[in-house]
Formats: C-alpha cells, structure tokens, sequence
C-alpha cells in the first residue's frame, strides 16, 4: 500500500522527493522489483546530489538492487563507494 502512494505521489509531478523515490525503492525491493527500485535510487541521486544521505543510503540501496539483479561486482563496488562515502561524511564531524 505504501508502494502504491509513493506512485501516485511521484506519477502525480506535485513535487520531486527523493525521500520518496527512496521509500519507493525500498518497496520495490521487498516486493522482487528490482530493475524498478534501481531505477528510484538513481533518480534519488539524480534529484538531490547534494542531500546528505543520498550520497551514501542510495548508493547501499543500489548495492542491494545490483545484488538482486545478479550483477555482483558492480554491487559489491556500490557497497564499497557508500562505506567510502560515509566514512567521509563521519570523519567531517
């Protein structure tokens, strides 16, 4: 159900989320849509480049869909570049 209110909210174009695309991706996910949920944690990059979690949350979500799509090394290679990502963001504090 939630699935089906983050499309009409996306589908509806009254505002570009990438809280939303994320939330969207995530239940594409749990519901074996994984070319689909790849497709969202893009787009939430390509929305928000500069939204903090986006730099490393989308590109974990990424490494999962990879990893669901049969495509390991570049998952395991999205996993490295948001442990790379948020190392960073955690040592500026």
């Amino acid at each position: 159900m939630a699935g089906l209110f983050c499309v009409y909210f996306i589908d509806g174009g009254t505002m570009v989320s990438p809280t939303v695309d994320s939330r969207r991706c995530l239940t594409y996910l749990m519901n074996e849509n994984a070319e689909e949920a790849l497709t969202d944690a893009l787009q939430a990059q390509v929305v928000s480049p500069e939204w903090p979690t986006a730099l490393y949350l989308q590109v974990y979500l990424q490494a999962a869909c990879l990893f669901k799509l049969g495509m390991e090394t570049d998952a395991q290679q999205a996993f490295k570049d948001g442990t790379t990502l948020e190392a960073k963001k955690t040592n500026r504090r």
